[in-house]
């Protein structure tokens, strides 16, 4: 009866895996089609239902962006950009039309600046580099072993100054901190997009003073969430609070 079970299981998990494959192959024959027919509507309908399926496809919010971009939609195409960039920070076409997408918000917040060693670190930090620091902290970790085994097996006669030891165990605790670091960036949700053409920013949630509102397509850090409210900070560095409903996190 357990086999019978488990072969039904089995069965049904192919059939819906056959499904999903079949479906995202017909999807993106339609979105892309739909694209070039410029029924724009119809192509992010697909794009987003391919999304759904590969929630980290940097190629997919692409194309996503340009079809929201093509409907006017400034908001959804700053997201959708925003998000290919985050899942591959080098796709350069994605950038490109992202700085597109952001010329047309009106009345744009201008952006500050970022120190220079603030940009420093946002560059050796990159979510790309995650792999690559996790992957030399291991190489050198295990030449460190190698090291020991061998020596103490007296296949490696030369002796390694203590300081060279010390040494090396500090760059793989650099690496794998960076690598960490890196991979956070990754996972890090404190980023949205404004969604509502002049979302009201408060002082204070619900009852607070209106201070200006906030154009559509505005790149927002959350610092803060009480009840259906988050408080940012905007790309001119002032803070307040904002309806979570006219959010979506990047």
């Amino acid at each position: 009866m357990n086999r019978i079970l488990l072969l039904t299981f089995a069965a049904l998990f192919l059939s819906a895996s056959l499904t999903a494959k079949e479906n995202y192959s017909l999807w993106w024959q339609k979105a892309n089609s739909y694209y070039q027919q410029r029924s724009y509507d119809s192509a992010a309908l697909y794009y987003n239902k391919i999304a759904e399926l590969e929630p980290s496809n940097a190629e997919v919010y692409y194309n996503l962006g340009n079809a929201y971009y093509r409907l006017n939609n400034i908001g959804a195409a700053v997201l959708s950009y925003e998000r290919a960039l985050k899942f591959n920070p080098s796709h350069t076409q994605a950038a490109d039309n992202l700085y597109l997408a952001q010329s047309r918000i009106n009345n744009r917040i201008p952006e500050i600046p970022e120190i220079f060693f603030v940009r420093w670190w946002n560059a050796i930090t990159k979510a790309t580099l995650a792999n690559a620091y996790a992957v030399i902290a291991v190489l050198l970790f295990l030449a460190l072993v190698g090291y020991f085994i061998g020596h103490r097996l007296k296949i490696i006669p030369y002796t390694a100054p203590v300081q060279l030891s010390v040494s090396v165990i500090i760059l793989c605790t650099v690496f794998l901190a960076l690598s960490i670091i890196s991979a956070q960036k990754m996972i890090a949700s404190d980023r949205a997009i404004v969604m509502q053409e002049g979302s009201p920013l408060m002082l204070q949630p619900k009852y607070g003073k209106s201070q200006s509102q906030l154009p559509e397509g505005t790149k927002v850090q959350i610092c803060n969430e009480k009840g259906g409210w988050y408080e940012v900070t905007l790309p001119d560095g002032r803070t307040g609070w904002v309806e979570r409903s006219t959010l979506v996190k990047i």
